[in-house]
């Protein structure tokens, strides 16, 4: 890999797992504009300023390498859930008639029926008609 950039300075060792083969810290490029950048190194990382960052890390240039981070179950994702209030059509419609909001003539003009093709069939030579409800 061509890209390699210069280590102007970096912070915050902490170890990624329990093997030690990575370390994640905060580094500040020299070519690039932001100041501090996430960054994970690793001895074999395809760049020279990854290895070059685990080597120093490793040395104690950025200070002492802090613990793997533990996660705790306030760590993981959690699923969030939305209350959805649905209401049939025909309930709907049911209700309006009940109150007497509309009356069995109007719903009759505001029911439309159609037909919707949910599967295909057709006689075989056996007698028997296969259906079948494609996708």
């Amino acid at each position: 890999m061509d890209t390699n950039y210069g280590i102007a300075r970096a912070r915050n060792p902490r170890w990624t797992n329990a093997d030690h083969n990575m370390i994640d810290l905060e580094v500040d490029f020299l070519p690039l504009d932001e100041e501090w950048l996430p960054y994970t190194c690793s001895p074999d990382d395809v760049v020279a300023h990854s290895r070059e960052l685990y080597r120093r890390a490793v040395a104690g240039d950025f200070g002492q390498i802090d613990d793997e981070y533990v996660m705790t179950d306030e760590d993981r994702w959690t699923p969030v859930a939305s209350e959805i209030v649905d209401v049939s059509k025909e309930a709907l419609v049911q209700i309006l008639l009940e109150k007497g909001v509309l009356t069995d003539e109007e719903v009759d003009n505001i029911i439309v029926t159609k037909t919707e093709y949910t599967s295909y069939t057709r006689r075989t030579l056996d007698g028997e008609n296969k259906e079948w409800a494609g996708s």
